[in-house]
């Protein structure tokens, strides 16, 4: 599935952030003072041959949008860039590298899109914590018919107690009353 850029990196981050906490056990028992480092990917990726080939895909995700960010900060500290040193330089080149990394990145992937399995996330606009997104939401309230938020708030896993999902459910709990009664009256 061809994704839009933002998608495409936004899934390629998460699938890094899983592909991370995948292979962080191994490269603890191989390398355990410094287990994510250019070095301790690049040993695990010449195993390759022995790995299982879910490890393999993980560790080729990691080479391809992990490795390359690593060896920027890297080279970064080398020319006496870091964020102790200059922490406004260090960013700004970080995010110069970032933007110009993830437009070739999006290009390698709009060529051969199959290369890996990335799939759109869902956004969770209204709250991240609850997994909560406004799509999500306005389906559970016209599946069970509710129209008060601590109705709709089982349904959701969430109560009054996060502020983000008590402001925007009950936001499109309004949006659908309103709905329903301009209906209504039509």
């Amino acid at each position: 599935m061809v994704m839009g850029q933002r998608a495409f990196i936004e899934s390629a981050i998460a699938e890094v952030r899983e592909a991370k906490d995948l292979v962080l056990p191994l490269l603890m028992v191989q390398h355990p003072e410094d287990p994510v480092t250019a070095a301790s990917l690049r040993a695990l990726w010449d195993q390759r041959e022995t790995l299982d080939p879910v490890m393999r895909n993980t560790m080729a995700l990691l080479m391809a949008y992990e490795l390359p960010f690593i060896e920027e900060e890297a080279r970064l500290e080398a020319e006496g860039l870091t964020l102790e040193s200059d922490m406004a330089a260090f960013e700004v080149a970080m995010v110069d590298f970032e933007r110009h990394f993830w437009e070739a990145a999006y290009v390698e992937y709009r060529a051969d899109p199959e290369r890996f399995s990335l799939h759109s996330r869902e956004e969770y606009d209204l709250c991240p914590q609850h997994k909560l997104s406004t799509k999500g939401v306005q389906a559970a309230i016209v599946q069970h018919a509710c129209d008060d938020f601590d109705d709709i708030a089982r349904y959701l896993g969430t109560s009054r107690a996060c502020p983000d999902c008590h402001r925007g459910v009950t936001r499109l709990l309004i949006q659908a009353v309103r709905r329903a009664k301009d209906f209504a009256g039509a």
